[in-house]
């Protein structure tokens, strides 16, 4: 017997509704990781293991004493607020600048990759298996909007009814869909993560994430619609971050140089000239310009909407996870290896900035104009920078 459970329901125009859906699980934290050379850091590390009987999108996390040392791989601050999450569930919250830290719980128990705290006090989790989780009380209290469960049955209806029409993108993609259905540790369950989101003031938002998934909202997250095809990405190269620029041009960074740039009118990612072809984990907005940073050291300024592009000469080797602003030209560069660089000419040139040594870091935050929050694989800390 199979309990029935009210989900997201497909409009006539393909539109995943999210109104009539249901929580089916009450809170708790869950586990995921994002990995800057994998989609899993959790199998790289070694903590992967075997898939239990056990839905992790059915069963919250359980409450740990370990909490505070557990793995965590996405951070967010807003005002004195930080929200942190990471393996298996993890979820921590701090409201005085990371002082103190309480474990919240959330809906399911599966990784968790992103952190985003907005200054309305909305805040949103992203995670593997296709989770987003969403709070309207600064973490406090979490919703599940969308996971993999709901969305795979959604977006093989909504690309099935497109192929049957002749349309060969959404043929293709039929058949990448059932095939990351077949290899899913959890049956019938899409397994892609979703890294990033980006939503606008007019209610208009996008969801980014592995494999190239790419979902629209015109309604603040209440109904979305799959836009895999409209990033001019047809090899389903990861996408990882959104920026959007102080004259409102929003773009998005992925996998092997992927640069792509909203174009309304058409209703479509269009591509944009990628000076790298390696991996973008990351952008920032610095006014009308645009910072795009990834592997081995490698960052990026454009100030002509990607038309000529400037390298940033850090002089690191190691990945950068971050471009932190801190208002007009003044930027910070972190890297996986714990080093900070300063600019204060939007990238133009750079300062080392010195930071304790905490290790190997998986993501930062800036924490009001003079401390970084920076997870790693035993926690999260709060250090503070050093006046320029």
């Amino acid at each position: 017997m199979f309990e029935s459970v009210d989900c997201h329901d497909f409009k006539g125009d393909g539109v995943i509704d999210l109104t009539s859906f249901a929580s089916r699980a009450s809170s708790g934290p869950s586990l995921i990781v994002k990995s800057f050379a994998a989609l899993s850091l959790a199998a790289a590390m070694g903590f992967a293991e075997a898939q239990s009987s056990t839905d992790v999108l059915d069963v919250p996390a359980r409450s740990s004493i370990q909490a505070l040392r557990t793995a965590y791989v996405g951070v967010s601050a807003q005002g004195e607020t930080l929200l942190a999450v990471g393996v298996r569930g993890a979820v921590l919250v701090s409201n005085d600048a990371g002082d103190n830290w309480r474990q919240i719980t959330v809906p399911v128990s599966s990784d968790l990759a992103t952190a985003r705290l907005g200054s309305d006090g909305t805040a949103w989790i992203l995670g593997h298996d296709a989770v987003v989780l969403r709070s309207d009380g600064r973490g406090e209290n979490w919703t599940r909007l969308l996971d993999g469960s709901i969305l795979l049955p959604h977006m093989l209806e909504y690309y099935a009814a497109r192929a049957a029409q002749g349309d060969e993108a959404a043929e293709r993609l039929v058949g990448d869909l059932e095939a990351a259905a077949e290899q899913s540790a959890t049956p019938d369950t899409l397994a892609y993560p979703f890294f990033d989101i980006w939503m606008g003031e007019d209610g208009e938002g996008f969801l980014a994430g592995g494999f190239g998934l790419l979902l629209r909202t015109v309604d603040g997250g209440k109904t979305w619609e799959p836009w895999l095809e409209r990033a001019e990405n047809d090899r389903g190269m990861h996408l990882y971050g959104f920026a959007q620029t102080s004259d409102g041009t929003l773009y998005l960074v992925g996998e092997q140089g992927l640069v792509r740039r909203y174009d309304r009118a058409e209703g479509r990612f269009t591509s944009v000239e990628s000076p790298y072809m390696g991996t973008y984990f990351g952008a920032t907005a610095i006014g009308n310009r645009l910072s795009v940073f990834g592997l081995r050291g490698n960052a990026y300024v454009t100030a002509d909407a990607g038309t000529s592009w400037q390298q940033v000469d850090l002089d690191v080797d190691a990945t950068i996870i971050a471009v932190l602003s801190r208002g007009g030209d003044e930027i910070i560069f972190v890297t996986a290896a714990g080093q900070a660089l300063y600019s204060r000419d939007g990238g133009l040139s750079v300062t080392d900035l010195p930071l304790p040594r905490v290790g190997d870091v998986l993501s930062a935050a800036l924490v009001g104009k003079d401390a970084i929050a920076l997870t790693r694989l035993n926690g999260v800390s709060v250090v503070p920078l050093a006046r320029n």
